[in-house]
């Protein structure tokens, strides 16, 4: 199979994951007017504590998993035990641990509510969060078999049937009955308890209850290093919004968690393609050429995050601040002053993308000890940078740490990665593609231009992609990609 198939394979797959990601996450967005509407959260502060409590639980999902899904799908490829092993093994042992995490949230649910809620008052945020928790952690474990069988529609179709879920009983919490912030975590663990339910035939299917304990030794010993990998990288994403409300007050943070979501557009894009990714790079590890695949991945990677970064920076103003049907914004207008922190975002994502391809070597060779490496740098400069930042730029800096640090991450991982397990990394192209999205970045921040100017400059920066980066095979497996779609 030739390079181009491979990676138009690989393309399709997360073509089908981008749709269930985006309708995973979709129903936040979708839900953004409703959130940032004073009608049902009622101030910036209110939603800051809806972004602080779901941060609180990003950070407790690794403490429930501790790398045990990722060690699992490495276990399914690379692994000697059959499949049925493999996953009996990781849901036994995560349905003991999480059992124990839920009761230690719930039991102290009031102080956990102070620390990070500033009032115990809150302590129902906290233990409706542990159960919310204790589902997602089993019920997503039949999303790695899918992922793992390549089932990538079926994996869709699932996605869909919790996004539409999710969005009825967001409406029906916070629209109809007014609930606030604790009818989204009402709707949070209904979903998870439902999708815990849908899930269970798959889980049937692989389930003997049986626990090989040398199995689970190794599995704990590759998938361990990635709790305070998951940790870190999960400060780098989230811990300003922990920070914000520290040096500055609550009403920051819900202003700078609004406009953080829509930069998140890129990210989900990623992650999409991560679920792809990963079962693509560990089935073609033992293959001639593998090495030359992920580079070429990362070219284009970069090609189709940075076409998408200069137009969140050109049109999201636009976008977020017409007025739609003469009735409502995309985005509450208290909300509008950080509206510009979304393009620094987006530009870090395109970083984060970079860490995401480079990390095939530390799967095939075991070396997942490193990945803390990455995310810790990352982490500390982000927690630093803030600390910094924040008091003097407001929650600008907060954006700038964001940038720092998966810049960091990118830096390291290259570092590491082209020691143990070296990528022929395309550097012509990847120059070309940096020179001109940073240049663009920096005339719209710096120049006052029009949106016909914005358009006319898009259309020739994807003239310049077409004819000066890609070559003259790409552009024509691209021409045969595109007839053969065409209905």
């Amino acid at each position: 199979m030739s390079i181009f198939k491979k990676i138009g394979r690989l393309a399709q797959h997360s073509a089908i994951y981008a749709i269930s990601t985006a309708v995973q996450k979709l129903s936040g967005f979708l839900l953004i007017p409703i959130y940032t509407n004073p009608e049902y959260i009622k101030t910036t502060s209110d939603f800051g504590d809806f972004v602080v409590i779901f941060t609180f639980l990003g950070f407790m999902y690794f403490f429930y998993t501790y790398g045990m899904d990722s060690a699992m799908l490495r276990y399914f490829f690379l692994g000697e035990r059959d499949r049925k092993t493999v996953f009996s093994s990781t849901f036994v042992v995560l349905l003991c641990t999480s059992l124990v995490t839920t009761v230690i949230l719930v039991t102290f649910s009031e102080p956990l509510a102070d620390l990070i809620l500033k009032s115990p008052d809150y302590a129902n945020f906290v233990r409706l969060g542990g159960f919310i928790l204790f589902f997602d952690a089993l019920g997503n474990l039949p999303y790695l078999i899918l992922r793992a069988e390549e089932k990538a529609i079926q994996f869709t179709s699932f996605r869909v049937f919790r996004f539409l879920l999710e969005l009825s009983l967001n409406i029906y919490f916070v629209v109809f009955l007014k609930t606030g912030v604790i009818g989204i975590l009402y709707t949070s663990l209904t979903a998870s308890i439902v999708n815990f339910l849908v899930m269970l035939p798959i889980i049937v299917r692989y389930l003997n209850l049986k626990i090989d304990i040398p199995l689970c030794k190794e599995m704990l010993a590759f998938g361990l290093p990635f709790l305070p990998h998951g940790i870190a990288f999960t400060a780098i994403e989230m811990i300003d919004r922990l920070i914000v409300p520290v040096i500055l007050d609550k009403d920051a943070v819900g202003i700078y968690g609004a406009n953080y979501k829509f930069g998140t557009v890129l990210l989900l894009l990623i992650n999409a393609f991560k679920n792809a990714w990963q079962p693509f790079f560990l089935k073609i590890a033992k293959e001639d050429g593998a090495r030359q695949i992920y580079s070429r991945v990362l070219s284009y990677f970069l090609l189709g995050a940075g076409f998408i970064t200069l137009l969140g920076t050109f049109f999201i103003r636009d976008i977020l601040t017409f007025k739609y049907f003469d009735s409502f914004y995309f985005l509450g207008e208290p909300f509008w002053s950080a509206i510009d922190i979304i393009p620094i975002i987006l530009l870090s994502y395109c970083f984060y993308g970079i860490y995401v391809i480079l990390t095939p070597g530390f799967y095939i060779t075991k070396k997942s000890k490193y990945m803390i490496i990455f995310t810790g740098s990352g982490a500390v400069l982000n927690i630093v940078a803030n600390i910094i930042l924040l008091p003097h730029l407001h929650i600008w800096g907060a954006a700038w740490a964001t940038l720092i640090s998966y810049m960091t991450m990118a830096l390291t991982i290259f570092i590491v990665s082209d020691r143990i397990f070296p990528i022929p990394i395309e550097w012509g192209r990847i120059a070309k593609i940096s020179v001109g999205l940073i240049g663009l970045m920096m005339a719209h921040y710096l120049l006052d231009l029009s949106i016909w100017l914005r358009l006319l400059l898009v259309a020739l920066s994807l003239i310049i992609a077409v004819f000066w980066i890609l070559t003259d095979e790409e552009r024509n497996a691209a021409a045969k990609a595109l007839r053969a779609v065409r209905p």
